[in-house]
């Protein structure tokens, strides 16, 4: 099988990737197609995307969102969803950005392909690369965990900490200051490089 990243997407793709997380979020977290195009409209570095090529169809993807100082701080007090993001609301990415790490999802047919998981973490750390060397300055990171699965992959590949439990006792995770955040972000493609020497990548 072929796979592909890919940084640019059409309706079908978010359609997809819709399918995809209504097998694993509660159905009020996962945004609506039309929400998620309006983002992509305003800012189309949110989204990285994994290709089944011979499908012709998106069967992964990481969202991520920058924050404000004052939407980072409302969502770790667990008074902001990202699925309140709308196209107003929604920033760029700047010299003073807080990244939320929105989703990361798997399609059920290839979640046992660790080759999946691997262009997914490669495809983030290209794109934050890309984004810092554009000037973009991120000041924390922030991340939700709704399943145990996801809440192993923060705790574990993002290195975040808990900092919250919302009343759904979904756990709310960031960086405990912006200097964690950095020496994480120097240490991310050694946890790439981990995991696909462990899984014969």
């Amino acid at each position: 099988m072929s796979y592909k990243i890919e940084y640019k997407h059409n309706r079908k793709d978010f359609e997809d990737v819709w399918n995809i997380e209504m097998e694993y979020f509660t159905p009020k977290t996962v945004a609506r197609v039309e929400q998620v195009m309006k983002w992509d409209n305003k800012n189309s570095d949110i989204h990285i995307f994994i290709r089944h090529i011979e499908a012709d169809r998106i069967i992964a993807e990481i969202t991520i969102l920058p924050f404000s100082e004052d939407q980072f701080n409302k969502f770790i007090s667990n008074e902001l969803e990202d699925t309140d993001i709308n196209e107003e609301s929604l920033m760029k990415f700047n010299s003073n950005s807080y990244l939320l790490f929105s989703a990361i999802a798997i399609d059920s047919e290839y979640r046992e392909d660790k080759r999946v998981l691997s262009l997914l973490l490669e495809g983030f750390d290209q794109k934050l690369k890309y984004l810092l060397k554009n000037g973009v300055k991120f000041l924390n990171m922030c991340a939700e965990g709704q399943t145990i699965e996801g809440q192993k992959f923060i705790e574990s590949f993002l290195n975040l900490k808990h900092q919250n439990t919302t009343k759904e006792g979904y756990k709310l995770y960031a960086f405990n200051d912006t200097e964690e955040f950095n020496k994480w972000l120097n240490k991310f493609p050694n946890y790439i490089n981990n995991y696909n020497k462990n899984n014969n990548l």
